[in-house]
């Protein structure tokens, strides 16, 4: 099972040694402890960690409020305020960037460890709002290629043609198979972004676990929620029924 990834902004070493230690004993990857707001960011944005713990007081010209709504502007991550602080002026203004939870040091291991695995939960969940409501909301219309898309692999960027995509679906927490006729693509994205970079006239979700290829679909049944895909049988949620059977030509 993949780890959780962990990005921690805190400039108090005796903190840094110990938050260090309780999720190393936890089981998360801890992929770096940063004092300086600056070298935070410029981590955050290489690495793309699954949720930041973040220090209201840091040296450099952020804070972590100022941080934590910089960084969840650009790249929705699920953030997890630590401070010594607790007056009202600051838990207002922490406020103001939707925290996940906010701790008071010194952090407790028992306290830590609910917040990161609610905070991952509760960011899991309201991501499958977001395609609900808007499953293609960010399909951009001035692409330069607009009969498939590139993957990374290796050295190559690999085009992959939309006529050879049969399905997606998630294949562990926050990865990606595409499923093509003649090989597999392992990404480490989630579903949600690869819903907004597919052509929706091409595309559709049938599951929080699926996206398929329309084109492909062989048949569906609605009394099992699944639908065919050459020899392969995909689950259809309920919730993705009524979106899919308004988008496909249907004749009675």
């Amino acid at each position: 099972m993949t780890k959780i990834r962990i990005l921690v902004a805190e400039d108090n070493p005796i903190h840094a040694t110990r938050m260090d230690m309780l999720l190393d004993e936890m089981g998360y990857e801890n992929v770096g402890i940063y004092a300086k707001s600056d070298e935070f960011l410029r981590t955050f944005h290489a690495v793309k960690p699954d949720l930041v713990l973040l220090d209201i007081e840091l040296e450099g010209n952020k804070d972590g409020v100022e941080i934590a709504a910089k960084i969840t502007a650009s790249s929705p991550v699920p953030v997890i305020f630590t401070s010594a602080l607790e007056d009202k002026k600051t838990l207002e203004r922490a406020q103001v960037t939707n925290p996940y939870a906010y701790l008071v040091k010194p952090v407790e291991k028992g306290s830590l460890q609910a917040s990161i695995e609610l905070a991952v939960y509760k960011f899991a969940k309201d991501q499958e709002k977001d395609e609900l409501n808007e499953p293609f909301g960010g399909w951009k219309e001035d692409l330069l290629v607009t009969d498939g898309f590139f993957v990374k692999a290796g050295s190559k960027l690999e085009k992959v043609h939309y006529a050879d995509v049969l399905w997606i679906e998630v294949a562990q927490e926050r990865y990606c198979d595409i499923v093509t006729s003649s090989r597999n693509y392992h990404l480490r994205t989630s579903i949600a972004s690869l819903a907004e970079k597919l052509a929706p006239s091409a595309f559709v979700r049938i599951h929080r676990r699926y996206i398929v290829n329309a084109s492909k679909i062989d048949s569906i049944d609605e009394s099992d929620l699944t639908i065919e895909v050459g020899e392969h049988t995909l689950s259809m949620g309920k919730t993705y029924k009524t979106h899919l059977i308004k988008r496909l030509q249907m004749l009675h």
